[in-house]
């Protein structure tokens, strides 16, 4: 199942009384993940990962933004109706319940589907001319034994017998054409009847669950918005002002609605003030945010209607429903962007009636830019208990815990208890398996084994899945693409080997790499780069000369036979560590952004100390614009 993430935000809003700012846990979000693929989202605490899984997984409703699960989008979608298997940092698992118990508890309220489809009567008239040594019932009997085999359930069957002539009559209700063809066809072979004739008639219309997504229009004068009004004040502004400048903000909002938490606040060498403004009419939102700007000395707003309401629409939507008899579910009126929608479902309706409805619904209720899916429509049925107990048994064999399964969680180790916790998520057959930093809680070399039994199950399954983790070396190890985030935003999205080699920019090089890769303040001179008075890198490119930070990889410095490099850097070596396969230099360089730098060199390298210089790979070296740190390239 492909997900796409379109232009998704998450904005926690502030307190205006306790002088708390909005938090944008996400920013625009736009990400494509692969049918099957294992995509980890990677970054420090308070990135926004976490916010993210828990978007796509219903648990938080997105400030603006769409989710998509391959055709159908999810994003006004409960957790439950979206076919997610979920694992938490702490497993979850209940103390008291054995490890089948506990797998199999999420089948417990698990609803098989089953299709609507279309259904038929047929009535079936067999004639058949007997001979002497025919049995009118054993015939009868031979159709009768047809019936049953093929799954038809309460056949009507009856038979009379007129101047030696057998005539059947078949009834059979509720039935498929598919299974009309194959009886028809059964039925010729039992006897070799003089004629056979049928008459089909409808007995119920395939059934559709319709969503349905628009723009309401028209409807201005009913709408009534909230919003979260943060507006920067001028540099002229001084604390004097406070009381009275919060008391005309008040008065301008009472004209158009209420104003809650007013508050001003000193925001970075300035100040801002902060409210919640409610149930003030659509088309009067642009209107007041205009003349707060003119009558207060606001240099920039950065104000978002947190959500809308529209009662009128709303009864008039019911009313519509109820008269038509159409059944509907997961009605929401939202906010997004610069327009006010409206999305639910028609459900078990015919294509005729639901074509009727639409229509109806564009025309009445001023509904435009109709966004319309159709599929099947279905009932649910609860599953056996033969079919639970194939279904656990297959699961924890897939995570190897089959041997644990009369056990308690408190038996098992951190490593098996994580692995139940993966089996009860995949017991449901979820579209996406989202893990929310499950290995956290383990030791270090239990770390190292579950990841690799994630990625197998997950290799295993082919569900598409998403990791969150701070951990750069779990999401390198395990993920097909990894994300890196920063302050909600998304710094880089690639395979991991790219992102490690190809860095878009200075916080995506610092944060993967172990030992973490050295940086250094640096310039760049008629096209040579340097660190000091070394020169460590060379371009053809035409980059103007500046100022700028100089990363290369521990991996990129050479010890040994020196002379041969074009390119070296002069250090002071603090301490040599031996690492077994490698030794990794800790030494100083008056240019670097910290107190020491790494190198990692081989083992077969000379013993150093004082003062040396290391050759520098140039596929090992980076260059980033010392204002914006994004990437510049040197070839």
């Amino acid at each position: 199942m492909e997900i796409r993430i379109n232009n998704l935000t998450k904005i926690f809003p502030g307190d205006g009384k306790r002088q708390v700012r909005d938090t944008v846990a996400v920013k625009d979000l736009s990400i494509t993940i692969p049918d099957g693929k294992l995509v980890g989202l990677l970054g420090p605490s308070g990135c926004g990962k976490s916010t993210t899984l828990y978007m796509v997984s219903g648990l938080q409703i997105p400030s603006s933004g769409e989710v998509w699960f391959g055709e159908e989008e999810v994003t006004n979608l409960s957790p439950e109706k979206r076919g997610i298997g979920l694992v938490f940092q702490n497993y979850a698992l209940y103390p008291h319940m054995t490890i089948y118990k506990n797998i199999e508890f999420p089948l417990t309220n698990l609803r098989v589907e089953v299709p609507l489809i279309a259904f038929n009567k047929y009535t079936y008239t067999f004639k058949y001319t007997l001979k002497k040594e025919d049995d009118p019932k054993g015939i009868v009997e031979s159709i009768r034994i047809l019936a049953r085999k093929l799954g038809i359930a309460n056949p009507s069957i009856n038979f009379k017998v007129q101047e030696g002539l057998l005539v059947i009559l078949v009834i059979l209700n509720s039935t498929t054409p598919k299974i009309h063809d194959t009886f028809l066809e059964n039925a010729k072979k039992v006897v070799v009847f003089d004629s056979v004739d049928f008459k089909e008639e409808k007995a119920s219309e395939a059934k559709f669950d319709t969503t349905v997504r628009g723009v309401v229009s028209a409807h201005d004068e009913h709408e009534f918005v909230s919003c979260h009004y943060n507006g920067l004040l001028d540099s002229s502004f001084d604390l004097n002002q406070m009381d009275e400048t919060i008391k005309k903000f008040k008065s301008i909002c009472k004209k158009y609605g209420k104003a809650n938490g007013v508050a001003i606040s000193r925001f970075r060498k300035g100040f801002e003030i902060v409210a919640d403004i409610n149930n003030i009419k659509r088309r009067n939102y642009e209107t007041l945010l205009n003349e707060i700007k003119e009558n207060l000395p606001i240099v920039s707003v950065s104000s978002h209607i947190s959500s809308v309401k529209n009662a009128v629409f709303k009864k008039m939507f019911e009313k519509m429903m109820k008269e038509m008899k159409c059944l509907y579910s997961d009605f929401k009126v939202y906010f997004d962007k610069d327009k006010t929608r409206v999305f639910f479902k028609l459900r078990r309706a015919s294509k005729e009636r639901t074509d009727k409805v639409l229509s109806a619904i564009g025309e009445k209720l001023s509904l435009t830019d109709l966004s319309v899916e159709t599929k099947s429509a279905i009932s649910h049925r609860a599953l056996t208990r033969e079919e639970r107990r194939d279904i656990v048994r297959e699961t924890a064999k897939l995570v190897q815990v089959d041997e644990y399964l009369q056990r308690k969680p408190s038996q098992l180790s951190g490593g098996q208890q994580q692995r139940v916790a993966i089996a009860r998520a995949l017991v449901k057959r979820p579209k996406v398996l989202l893990l929310d930093e499950p290995l956290s809680n383990l030791d270090a070399r239990l770390r190292l084994q579950t990841r690799e039994e994630i990625k197998r199950i997950q290799r295993d399954t082919g569900i598409t899945t998403i990791f969150v983790t701070h951990d750069q070396e779990e999401a390198m190890s395990i993920s097909d693409e990894i994300v890196v985030m920063k302050l909600g935003v998304m710094q880089q999205m690639d395979t991991p080997q790219n992102v490690y080699n190809n860095p878009k920019n200075l916080f995506v090089a610092m944060f993967l790499g172990t030992p973490p890769i050295n940086v250094f303040k640096g310039y760049i001179k008629d096209k040579v780069v340097y660190i000091g008075d070394d020169a460590v890198a060379k371009t053809e490119k035409d980059i103007k000369d500046q100022d700028l930070f100089v990363a290369i990889r521990p991996e990129g410095f050479i010890a040994d036979n020196t002379d041969s490099c074009e390119f070296k850097l002069a250090c002071d070596v603090d301490q040599i560590q031996i690492l077994g396969r490698d030794i990794s230099i800790v030494a100083k360089n008056e240019h670097c952004t910290k107190p020491t730098l790494k190198a990692i060199v081989s083992n077969e390298s000379t013993t150093f100390s004082g003062k040396i210089k290391l050759g520098i790979k140039q596929s090992k070296i980076y260059i980033f614009d010392a204002e914006t740190e994004d990437r510049i390239y040197l070839d």
